[in-house]
């Protein structure tokens, strides 16, 4: 049985440096994503709306279903190691800032989709743009990040 006798309470001194290095940890656990991580999801997205693309020969789609797969599980698997290596979890997207990065993505869906008969070079654009903007998000995610840290 525990008996509190030997507690004592800690100095001003010890319980300032032990706040301080609380309100350092906290800090620690807003870190920004990795760098790495939103270039490589833009490049799947990207490789997922090429798919939509009918200048993908149909034997050629598979394999690049495939490397997109690949790359996701790649991705995730890497980041992830990564994450518990550092024992420190980057800041997670919110579900609003989630909503910030994938609507523009699904309209250019809904737009690729309405416009792939008038114009076959429609997934083209529709895969850069959706590359661009998700890595752009992520820069713009990640100063943040940075800033509120």
């Amino acid at each position: 049985m525990e008996t509190n006798e030997s507690f004592q309470r800690p100095s001003p001194a010890e319980a300032a440096a032990a706040l301080e290095t609380a309100q350092q940890a906290r800090a620690a656990g807003y870190s920004p994503i990795p760098a790495w991580f939103f270039p490589a999801v833009g490049l799947l997205v990207a490789g997922v709306m090429l798919f939509q693309s009918d200048a993908i020969a149909p034997e050629l789609a598979l394999l690049a279903i495939a490397v997109v797969i690949a790359g996701y599980v790649v991705t995730e698997r890497v980041y992830n190691r990564r994450v518990s290596r550092s024992g420190i979890a980057p800041r997670h997207l919110t579900l609003g800032q989630q909503l910030v990065l994938v609507t523009p993505l699904a309209a250019l869906w809904i737009a690729g989709e309405l416009l792939d008969d008038r114009w076959g070079w429609v997934w083209m654009v529709a895969a850069v743009v959706g590359g661009c903007w998700t890595v752009g998000y992520g820069l713009f995610h990640n100063r943040r990040a940075r800033a509120s840290a």
